[in-house]
This record gives C-alpha cells, structure tokens and sequence, in this order.
C-alpha cells in the first residue's frame, strides 16, 4: 500500500490530512502496527482499501436468526 503512494507521489501525510486522519494513525495502519478493528483505525483501513465496509461485509450474510428457515 505505501508502494501505491509512492507511484502515485502522493505523501501519506497528505493523504491523512486531506480524509482528516492523523498522520501518524495512517502510518500506524500502514505499517501493521495497530489492528484496525475498530475507531478511527478502522475508519483509516476502510478509506484506504484494506478493509471492506460494514455494508460490503455483510452483504453476503443472512441476517435472518433462524437460518434462513
């Protein structure tokens, strides 16, 4: 992910501020050092396109409590 900042010649510092992350959660994110499970983490791995949305998640899930019966 960082590679694609650099291609891009995108500054992750930028790219924080610009979506009004902390510049040092980004690189927290980024470089594996916080699991992005939940609060801004995630919010930052979401923006980014590491992680999937809570919609896009549970799209394929029945949320029917009997199984779908």
């Amino acid at each position: 992910m960082k590679h694609q900042f650099y291609v891009r010649g995108e500054e992750i510092s930028g790219w924080a501020l610009a979506h009004g992350f902390s510049a040092a959660m980004v690189y927290s994110v980024l470089n594996g050092r916080c699991k992005a499970r939940r609060g801004q983490a995630h919010r930052i791995a979401v923006a980014l396109g590491l992680k999937e949305t809570p919609e896009e998640a549970g799209a394929g899930t029945s949320t029917d409590a009997a199984g779908g019966v």
